[in-house]
């Protein structure tokens, strides 16, 4: 009996998303694929992994960034918001990167992002990302695979003119 209750719960963890030793981008995007955006997050929130995953978008790494939008599919209101943040945190790190992982919605679209989401921010913290943030973009050349390029410098000014009044 014990022996058996060992093994389903092996078994269960190794089929559970986001149980996995080492936090992965790949294991990630794989607990998406299997078990849905949804779950996964949820996994990773009751695990206490979601904010490392956060912090790790918020890297600008490519790897990570591009879990965006899958994730935002399974994000709730307070995990939106945190993903929102990372991904306008890893913006002037790699705005390609984050250019191409921006979508139409609320949670990743250029307005969300670029429109610095920030909680509480100062005037000089808002300052400094915008004085970062704005060249990083503008510097990222124009494509079709880029397409939310200029909405996002477009959010970026808006945000910048906001400031200076």
């Amino acid at each position: 009996m014990r022996r058996n209750l060992s093994s389903a719960l092996a078994l269960f963890v190794l089929a559970s998303p986001a149980f996995a030793a080492t936090l992965t981008p790949a294991q990630i995007e794989r607990d998406i694929r299997v078990h849905g955006a949804r779950v996964t997050v949820q996994s990773l929130d009751r695990e206490g992994k979601f904010n490392a995953v956060l912090d790790r978008i918020a890297s600008g790494k490519a790897a990570w960034v591009r879990l965006a939008p899958g994730l935002a599919q399974g994000t709730d209101a307070g995990d939106s918001t945190g993903l929102t943040v990372a991904l306008a945190r890893a913006l002037p790190k790699n705005p390609t990167a984050v250019l191409a992982a921006l979508d139409e919605g609320p949670v990743i679209g250029p307005a969300a992002v670029c429109g610095v989401p920030f909680i509480e921010p100062s005037p000089q913290e808002v300052h400094e990302y915008l004085g970062r943030a704005i060249p990083a973009v503008t510097h990222v050349e124009p494509s079709d695979r880029l397409a939310h390029r200029s909405a996002c410098l477009e959010a970026l000014h808006h945000a910048q003119d906001q400031t200076s009044r």
